[in-house]
C-alpha cells in the first residue's frame, strides 16, 4: 500500500477527533524536544543573526537523531497513522516508532524489528528521509549566509591587517564565530552522512519486493538528500579554507 497520492505528498483522510488527539499527543515530545533543541544556540553571542540561527538548526537537527526515543515515537505514531488508517494504527505506530528510537542496534535492525512488513519498513524510511530533507532544506541556506557574512568579515579584517591597524593574532581571535559555525557544521554533516548510509542499507534492503511506485519514490527521497549533503559540505569546506588559507587563518 502506497502512503502517497500523485502529487507526492502524504496522502491523509480525515481524522475523528480521538485519532486527532492521540497524534496530536504524540506529537507534543517531539515538539518538547526541537523546542529545547531550539534554544541552545542563543546562549552565546553571535556576530550575526545568520550564526545564532545556524546554531539553532545545527542544535536541533543533531538533538533530534540523538533524541530518537521520543522523536521515533512520535513520528511511529504519525506514520500508523496514516498507513493503518486508523487509531489502532497510530498507537502500533507508537509502539513501533519508540523501539526504532530506543532499541538497541542498527537502524536496519531496529526497522526489522518494529516493522513486519517490507512495505511498512519501506514507508517509515520515506517518513524518516522526508523529515531529514526538511530540516537540511531550512538549515542550507542559512548556512550559506554564513559563509558571506564570513566572507566579508575576513575580507575586512585582512584590510585591517595591510592597514597595520589590526595584527594577525589579533585579527583571528575576532574569529571565534566562524570557528564555533564550522564546528556545528562539521557534526551535523557527520550525523546526516550517518544516517545517509544507513537509509541507503535500508531502502535498498527493502525494495526487492516493493512496489515500484514506492520504491520510486525512495530512491527520488534519497538522491534528494544525497544533494543536499553535498551541497552542506560544500559549505563547510568554503568555512574551512577561509580559516586555513587566508591570512587571518
Amino acid at each position: 500500500m502506497n502512503v502517497l497520492n500523485h502529487s507526492n505528498r502524504v496522502d491523509t483522510p480525515p481524522r475523528p477527533p480521538g485519532r486527532r488527539r492521540l497524534i496530536a499527543g504524540a506529537l507534543i515530545p517531539a515538539l518538547l524536544v526541537s523546542g529545547c533543541a531550539s534554544t541552545g544556540g542563543y546562549r552565546q553571542s553571535y556576530a550575526s543573526s545568520s550564526q545564532a540561527r545556524l546554531a539553532q538548526l545545527s542544535e536541533a537537527y543533531n538533538q533530534t537523531l540523538a533524541e530518537g526515543c521520543v522523536t521515533g515515537a512520535a513520528v511511529g505514531g504519525l506514520a500508523g497513522g496514516l498507513i493503518g488508517r486508523d487509531w489502532k494504527g497510530a498507537v502500533a505506530g507508537l509502539l513501533a516508532g519508540a523501539a526504532l528510537g530506543c532499541a538497541a542496534g542498527s537502524y536496519m535492525g531496529n526497522l526489522q524489528n518494529s516493522y513486519a512488513r517490507e512495505e511498512d519498513r519501506l514507508n517509515a524510511v520515506i517518513i524518516d528521509i522526508r523529515r531529514d530533507n526538511q530540516s537540511l532544506a531550512e538549515l542550507i541556506p542559512v548556512a550559506q549566509r554564513v559563509v558571506e557574512d564570513n566572507k566579508a568579515r575576513v575580507a575586512e579584517l585582512n584590510k585591517a591587517i595591510a592597514s597595520g591597524r589590526m595584527t594577525r593574532a589579533q585579527a583571528a581571535g575576532q574569529l571565534a564565530d566562524l570557528d564555533a559555525s564550522r564546528s556545528q557544521l562539521q557534526a551535523t554533516l557527520g550525523s546526516a552522512k550517518k544516517r545517509l548510509a544507513e537509509q541507503h542499507a535500508a531502502i535498498a534492503m527493502n525494495t526487492r519486493n516493493a512496489n515500484p511506485q514506492l520504491a520510486n519514490i525512495a530512491h527520488e527521497e534519497l538522491a534528494r538528500k544525497e544533494q543536499q549533503v553535498q551541497a552542506l559540505e560544500s559549505e563547510l569546506n568554503t568555512l574551512t579554507q577561509l580559516r586555513s588559507v587566508d591570512r587571518v587563518g
